[in-house]
């Protein structure tokens, strides 16, 4: 054996246990690191008994280690809080660890001391939990920081409110109590009240005003103050009294006959008293304040009361000046009756206006019913006979009647749109268009702008992106809109940049520019109406705060939605507006302009049968009923026509239908309380609704609405296209099957 090889004695393996010197370094070690702690740290048992306890214990509660080893955790622990050791106790024996808790714990002098406690279990070698570590951080002076910044935010936010209070107050007697409830609760006083100066026969007294804090019968027995040298430095406007203790003032009590406080007034001890001058530096009065104990009113609570009434002295000469302009509007009120006769004449002009416009909307609607119920029995036939193969001068003749039967559909057509337009109600005029041009228009719009500005515009526009529909106008009004906005906001040599590209199942307009950002709590509220980022009188950029909700309104009318993002203020921001994707075939509108459906293209399209689908056919125009039946058997159909609704009730009595066709203009019983009734008398299951259509003259977007709320599932308007019938009819069969 080789002599100089270690010994395995002499080499200690990893898995030995340490030795005894070992440990007692390591608890040294531990003992001086808890010696040494900022924070109190003390140990006990689980019955709460203490059994070490460092320095920085003694100096945060006082008590020495001699003193509190061996004695009861409760010794610190107020009297009213005790019961929080059972709580802790009892988590600490189930292994839970208490993390920074916040509490009251006492001071060997009785001084209430503020901490964060943090509590461990300890386990001996078995892991059996035997006792607590407690680590104590002193938190007092935080929590008077925080107390601090309260009170400072709580006076701020008194003074604001004030401000708005009095600012929107024109009577004098609610902006006096106003500013007197507001002193007295910033203020801590008990009560508090305002005197006004007044003078009478070169005398001058002082006559309470407003109260706050007591009942007005708490002074109503004694007589108003005097200008006594308590008194005097107030209404004189020489400055704030305050004191901690009233009665020590050598001022108080010099004048007969009370040579003090009158018997019965309530306790005074601490008292402050603020002048309040009008605009023109005159005394109108003063702010008392009064508490029954020493020392309330502090120097904070006299700049406040002092602020408030600086806000008092501007809100009063307001609501002077408001009732100096109040007794002149009343001479005026004095001419204003001889102008009554004429405003009334005047009213009544209006309300026959509005009843005149309300009676046109009627008979716009009349109109449309009118010349649509017609129109749709002459196109209806027209396309019937043009179906069947005919002498070119009869087929030239039947499509004479069909061109001027449509055109005359849309003279109609654009008399409600005139309507709707005098209304406010805005029109989309939908066409295939190309998302290059519309950008490319708007662009060309601003570049004038952005030149003087200097700023770059780069475009980034995918090419595949084909014809989409949508209102050109309305689209680029929208780009518009948002570029003119980027170009006001953003700096002299920035940059706006306007991308295309399709995502997934719609396409997207980005514009980004590098201009002064959103703020983030801004953001939520961009596109309301009115809104600005900053409305105040200074602001560098001018505009009425409609722009973006205009985008908005146009975008969601075409389907699509807009939103914004925006780093921060001076990062830029970055609109995104999505389309919903509509494709167009190109070969079929060359150029982006608008789609026509031609008769030949109509034609080609094969029409779903209609093959023993039973539809009760509801009209009380027997050309309307008899047209639709021939559409209907001509498909393979099996129609049976009522004549009003009554009728069709009792037919629906007797026998089962899979589809409804109803006009809705009909005598005593209109389409609309039909399918009231129809669907009053159908059970919960689905099965057992039957699918209706309304058929009708009556074509005004509100028209529409009111029967889908009725209860129709679809809304034809007069005059009908019979393949637009069949192919609603097929769809909701469908549906239904």
């Amino acid at each position: 054996m080789n002599d100089n090889k270690p010994t395995p004695q002499s080499t200690p393996h990893p898995e030995d246990p340490p030795s005894v010197d070992d440990i007692e370094h390591a608890r040294a070690r531990l003992a001086a690191i808890v010696d040494s702690s900022e924070d109190a740290i003390a140990s006990k048992t689980l019955d709460g008994v203490v059994t070490s306890w460092n320095a920085a214990a003694e100096r945060l509660f006082g008590w020495t280690a001699q003193e509190m080893v061996g004695q009861s955790i409760l010794k610190l622990i107020p009297e009213e809080l005790q019961y929080e050791e059972s709580e802790i106790l009892a988590k600490l024996r189930a292994g839970q660890r208490i993390e920074r808790y916040e509490t009251i714990r006492k001071h060997k002098n009785g001084q209430s001391l503020e901490v964060s406690l943090t509590i461990s279990p300890v386990r001996d070698r078995n892991g059996v939990i035997v006792g607590a570590a407690k680590i104590a951080h002193d938190i007092t002076a935080r929590r008077q920081a925080e107390r601090t910044a309260r009170e400072e935010a709580h006076a701020l936010e008194t003074l604001n409110r004030v401000g708005q209070a009095v600012a929107a107050q024109m009577e004098l007697e609610r902006i006096v109590q106003i500013v007197t409830d507001a002193a007295t609760e910033v203020s801590g006083a008990a009560f508090g009240a305002f005197f006004y100066n007044v003078t009478e026969q070169g005398k001058d007294s002082y006559w309470l005003y407003t109260l706050s804090g007591v009942p007005r019968e708490a002074f109503s027995k004694f007589p108003m103050p005097r200008s006594t040298e308590i008194f005097a430095p107030t209404f004189r406007g020489e400055g704030v009294v305050r004191s901690d203790d009233i009665r020590a003032d050598p001022r108080y009590g010099k004048m007969a006959p009370h040579f003090g406080m009158p018997e019965g007034h309530l306790p005074v001890c601490s008292y402050l008293a603020v002048p309040v001058f009008s605009g023109r530096g005159e005394v109108i009065g003063g702010l008392f304040f009064g508490h029954p104990n020493e020392g309330v009113f502090t120097q904070r609570a006299e700049s406040i009361v002092v602020a408030i009434a600086a806000q008092a002295t501007i809100a009063i000469d307001n609501a002077k000046l408001i009732q100096t302009l109040r007794d002149r509007q009343a001479e005026l009120d004095k001419l204003a009756n001889e102008r009554a006769q004429f405003l009334e004449s005047e009213r009544a002009a209006r309300s026959d206006a509005e009843r005149l416009s309300h009676m046109k909307d009627e008979f716009l609607a009349t109109l449309s019913h009118e010349l649509r119920t017609p129109l749709n029995a002459i196109q209806g036939w027209t396309t019937i006979l043009m179906q069947t193969p005919r002498p070119q001068q009869d087929t030239q003749a039947l499509q004479t009647i069909d061109r001027n039967v449509r055109a005359q559909a849309r003279i109609i057509d654009d008399l409600l749109d005139m309507s709707r337009i005098v209304s406010g109600k805005i029109h989309l005029e939908i066409q295939p268009l190309h998302l290059h041009a519309v950008i490319e228009g708007a662009l060309d719009a601003v570049r004038q702008s952005a030149a003087a500005k200097n700023i770059r515009l780069h475009t980034l526009l995918d090419s595949n992106i084909g014809l989409v529909r949508g209102d050109p106008n309305r689209l680029q009004q929208v780009l518009w809109n948002l570029l003119s906005n980027s170009v006001k906001f953003t700096p002299t040599g920035g940059r706006i940049s306007v991308v295309l590209e399709r995502v997934n199942s719609h396409v997207e307009i980005v514009v980004e520019d590098s201009g002064i950002g959103i703020r983030a709590d801004f953001l939520p509220f961009v596109f309301d109406r009115f809104r600005q980022a900053d409305p105040t009188t200074t602001r560098r950029h001018g505009g009425l705060g409609l722009g973006l909700s205009i985008v908005k309104t146009l975008v969601e009318m075409h389907g699509g939605s807009v939103r914004v993002k925006s780093p921060g203020e001076n990062q830029g921001s970055t609109f995104i507006v999505a389309l919903p994707v509509s494709h167009v075939r190109t070969e079929a509108v060359p150029g982006g302009q608008r789609a026509t459906t031609t008769p030949d293209l109509l034609d080609a399209i094969q029409l779903p049968r209609l093959d023993n689908v039973r539809v009760l056919v509801v009209d009380d125009e027997a050309d309307g009923r008899a047209l639709i039946a021939r559409i209907l058997e001509d498909q393979g159909a099996l129609p049976t026509c009522a004549s009003d609704a009554f009728e069709a009730l009792q037919y629906l009595a007797r026998d089962r239908f899979d589809i409804l066709l109803s006009d809705i203009g009909m005598p005593d019983m209109d389409g609309y309380e039909l399918i009231r009734q129809i669907r009053a008398r159908e059970s919960s299951s689905s099965e057992d609704r039957i699918a209706a259509v309304a058929v009708t003259a009556y074509a005004r977007p509100e028209d529409r609405q009111r029967s889908l709320l009725a209860g129709y599932q679809m809304h034809l308007a007069k005059p009908i296209e019979a393949r637009e019938l069949v192919a609603g009819i097929a769809s909701l069969i469908h549906l239904s099957r």
